[in-house]
């Protein structure tokens, strides 16, 4: 389990995820971060999963967190928000110059 974070949580964020852990509704062990579909065409995927053999695993603000190395060039610097007026999480990636 790695300690650098390529991802992060907003508070509110972690709130809930820590909410949803601690009253046991939490219905695998890890939060995954990954995508779906190719780079440019693809979408961000966040749920709750098991680790794989393909996975890096992280404790991220005391949440599990599995991500799949080989998205990790797409999902490094992501940040996880949730908005609690949709009661829903999302991701948002800052752009960066390359």
């Amino acid at each position: 389990m790695s300690n650098n974070s390529p991802i992060s949580f907003t508070d509110i964020a972690r709130e809930n995820l820590r909410s949803i852990i601690e009253n046991g509704s939490m219905p695998e062990p890890f939060v995954r971060v990954g995508m779906r579909g190719g780079a440019c065409g693809g979408t961000y995927v966040l749920g709750f999963d098991q680790k794989t053999e393909f996975d890096d695993q992280y404790l991220i603000a005391e949440i599990p967190v599995v991500i799949d190395k080989r998205q990790m060039l797409f999902v490094v610097g992501t940040e996880i928000d949730f908005d609690p007026g949709a009661n829903g999480f999302y991701l948002h990636k800052p752009k960066t110059n390359v």
